[in-house]
């Protein structure tokens, strides 16, 4: 019904079709930009294709901005969700590990099988984009939660990207501009990029526009599409499951297969689940689940002095499901679990929240980080930003920035689950540089570029109230004036920390901290007091370290 439908169209004359822009339309305030002729882009050596810097272009996103794109003049990226908290499209981002055994047929086949709205699109890297086009602009959370719901089919985990990766922007506190979030490539950047066909052959931009065209959905489609994968999956199970979680039923159809390995761990999220349903006779059913689920070979691995061992230990535990830990993160279906009588909001404890797509934010030699966090809801995500690889790593220190960011506190896990979570989280780490514009490496050279081609120092005074002194090749100025002016631009590092940062990033300038330097002149025939805690730093060497930020050409420049 849903896969491949396409309808004759009148060839489009104009150099921009309109309708690429209708249907890849969102967040229209800025833009992603993927600049190949940034300095830290670099050439991958095992591929030998150039690997560009992302970043927000922080102009409107206007027409001329996409046949840009379209031009093969300037690759780039959108935020699908509006400032509305609505999409016209959605992502699912396959980004295999293997690219030379990635079998794009199997995701056309999936489509096809489950006749699913999606259209495969070939991704910069050479994954896919699995697309969602909507009819008119729908609510973020429905569209973000219907495509998380497929990640299964595809054999793909959790923590795959799903776009939009926000469905509620955020405002940031210090500027109280909206934040756009993450943003996904956009397709046929100078023609490449393109859609494919059941064959596996690829669409020109005017065809796609039409099969687009002829599998746009509506919200009430998603619904019923979901209805009716989800009445697949409990399809011939045990009913004791049906209120249970999806990822159970999934895993009790395939429990006895030769080679099964996931017994131990369908046994404790069944033994959670069982509590829930059965507060009085959780350990009877329990008892009976290895003979219930398993072969007899399966079973005789979980005998009754395993068993006994296993639920004194299970009548102390007070946590929920382990839904980072395969084989449950491999069936997992949020979406459906949060409607479940006994799913994952069940009970008083809960389940640890699925934490993806770290970044490594590259500031200094002491990187920050931030990773997504799926709320409670299963839907709706949140940005959590630690200041530090101990902030990230500490449990206490990561749930209470959960709880800032995400409105929720994540339970306290112990020992093998909390090893699994960062795990599975150092996984998806990916190293980013921050917004331009933002980064302290731009703040400090700013200030300093500034304060070297400020006010010069005609006199002792001047030079005491933190106007900069030049003797020859060198420029002399007061560190506690350079810093009060740091820290008027939201500078966060203390003054110590400051120093070896500059150190670390002006060592060829031959940049020193003196404990005090005397202005040359003479009065009455003596020297001048000197002035203390002074910067010296080489003018000519400063004037060839490149600025850290990189302003886009204007859009007209662009064309």
């Amino acid at each position: 019904m849903w896969a491949w439908r396409e309808t004759e169209r009148p060839a489009q004359t104009k150099v921009m079709d309109k309708r690429y822009i209708k249907y890849f339309d969102g967040y229209r305030a800025a833009y992603g930009l993927a600049d190949f002729d940034d300095p830290k882009a670099f050439v991958d050596p095992e591929s030998g294709k150039k690997k560009p810097v992302y970043r927000w272009n922080y102009e409107p996103l206007t027409e001329k901005v996409y046949e840009a794109h379209i031009k093969g003049n300037l690759s780039i990226g959108i935020q699908p969700c509006n400032e509305n908290k609505e999409v016209r499209f959605g992502v699912v981002d396959v980004d295999p590990k293997d690219y030379d055994d990635f079998n794009k047929k199997f995701f056309i086949d999936v489509i096809q099988n489950y006749q699913l709205p999606l259209i495969p699109i070939e991704s910069k890297s050479g994954g896919l984009h699995l697309c969602l086009f909507m009819d008119h602009f729908t609510d973020a959370k429905a569209v973000k939660s219907f495509l998380s719901n497929l990640l299964p089919l595809f054999k793909l985990k959790p923590d795959c990207e799903v776009f939009p990766k926000q469905t509620e922007l955020t405002t940031d506190e210090e500027t109280g501009n909206l934040k756009p979030g993450q943003f996904i490539n956009l397709p046929y950047y100078g023609g490449k990029r393109r859609a494919l066909n059941v064959d596996g052959t690829p669409f020109d931009l005017e065809k796609f526009l039409t099969v687009v065209e002829a599998n746009l959905v509506s919200k009430e489609d998603l619904t019923k599409i979901t209805e009716n994968i989800d009445q697949k999956i409990y399809e011939g199970i045990d009913g004791d499951l049906l209120d249970g979680p999806p990822c159970l039923a999934e895993i009790s159809k395939i429990s006895n297969r030769e080679g099964f390995d996931g017994k131990d761990r369908f046994m404790y999220n069944y033994h959670v689940f069982a509590k829930m349903k059965y507060p009085d006779g959780w350990e009877q059913k329990v008892k009976n689940a290895p003979v219930k689920f398993f072969e007899e070979r399966h079973a005789n691995a979980w005998d009754d002095k395993i068993l006994s061992g296993k639920l004194k230990s299970w009548k102390r535990s007070e946590k929920g499901y382990m839904c980072n830990q395969s084989p449950l993160a491999d069936f997992c279906k949020k979406g459906i679990c949060v409607k479940k009588k006994f799913g994952v909001l069940a009970g008083s404890k809960g389940s640890y929240p699925i934490l993806t797509n770290l970044r490594k934010i590259e500031i200094f030699e002491e990187p920050e980080y931030e990773f997504d966090v799926t709320k409670p809801d299963g839907i709706a995500t949140a940005t959590v930003h630690c200041k530090s690889i101990e902030h990230l790593n500490d449990q206490r220190k990561r749930r209470n920035a959960i709880a800032k960011a995400a409105g929720f506190l994540p339970p306290l896990i112990k020992g093998e689950e909390e090893q699994t979570v960062m795990d599975e989280l150092y996984k998806t780490q990916k190293a980013v540089q921050p917004p331009i514009g933002t980064s302290p490496k731009e703040k400090l050279h700013d200030v300093l570029h500034a304060r070297i081609n400020g006010p010069k120092a005609s006199t002792d005074a001047a030079f005491k109230s933190g106007s900069v002194l030049i003797e020859g090749e060198y420029a002399f100025f007061k560190f506690e004036k350079f810093y009060d002016r740091l820290r008027a631009k939201d500078w966060k590092y203390k003054e110590e920390k400051t120093g070896r940062i500059m150190e670390t990033t002006y060592r060829e300038c031959e940049i020193q901290f003196l404990d005090q330097k005397r202005f040359p002149s003479k009065e009455s025939g003596k020297y001048n007091s000197s002035t203390k805690n002074v910067v010296q730093i080489n003018i000519k060497s400063f004037e060839e370290v490149p600025i850290y930020h990189t302003k886009i050409k204007h859009k007209t420049e662009i064309m």
